[in-house]
């Protein structure tokens, strides 16, 4: 039997865990290099939010300031969500 030191445990089981709760924003993961901004764009079909960055959820999940890293889509059923990826400084 392999003896391994309590710390080493509780880090390899809280590690996936910290990367599914909610940051500061929705879809923001809590402890990520880049996080990311979500913004509902279409539903069922019909455009109801702009494609521009919402620059105060930015602000929230990286208040040193940010850069842009990426933008995707993201389909949840009948609803597409933009989704930017950040670095912050």
């Amino acid at each position: 039997m392999v003896a391994f030191p309590l710390g080493v445990v509780a880090v390899v089981a809280a590690g996936p865990m910290a990367f599914t709760e909610n940051g500061p924003t929705p879809g923001t993961p809590m402890k990520s290099e880049e996080p990311r901004v979500e913004r509902l764009y279409r539903d069922g079909g019909r455009v109801v939010g702009s494609p521009i960055l919402d620059l105060q959820a930015a602000e929230r999940a990286c208040p040193n300031g940010h850069q842009l890293r990426s933008q995707e889509t993201r389909a949840d059923g009948s609803k597409v969500y933009l989704v930017w990826t950040l670095r912050c400084r």
